[in-house]
């Protein structure tokens, strides 16, 4: 998995503590080890809230449906199969203010 720090240090920034203490460990670990097929769930085409999110996949964290994600998308011009960390956060969060990880990661793809 490759992760972009400038796009993984802003979602942690926007974090709570418990959400960076769940999300880090598991994002560094991935980095180096790569994602277990078995935790990849196809993200919705057009999800309800608008979100658009074709050919992207999705993982819980912690494993299997913890209330953080990561949603990753496949890099086309790698030589070997390989995914990009596009946003990692909450994935349904409580205040209607604050954007879900599907949300983040729609307009940074689609904008």
């Amino acid at each position: 998995m490759r992760v972009d720090d400038v796009v993984l240090e802003e979602d942690l920034g926007h974090a709570t503590a418990a959400g960076r203490a769940a999300i880090a460990p598991v994002v560094d670990k991935l980095k180096i080890s790569g994602v277990p097929k078995s935790w990849l769930k196809r993200c919705q085409r057009e999800g309800r809230d608008g979100t658009r999110l074709a050919g992207c996949v999705k993982m819980y964290i912690p494993q299997p449906d913890g209330p953080w994600g990561a949603v990753l998308t496949g890099d086309k011009l790698a030589a070997v199969p390989t995914l990009v960390l596009v946003a990692v956060g909450r994935r349904h969060p409580v205040q209607p203010w604050t954007p879900s990880v599907y949300e983040v990661a729609s307009r940074r793809l689609n904008a």
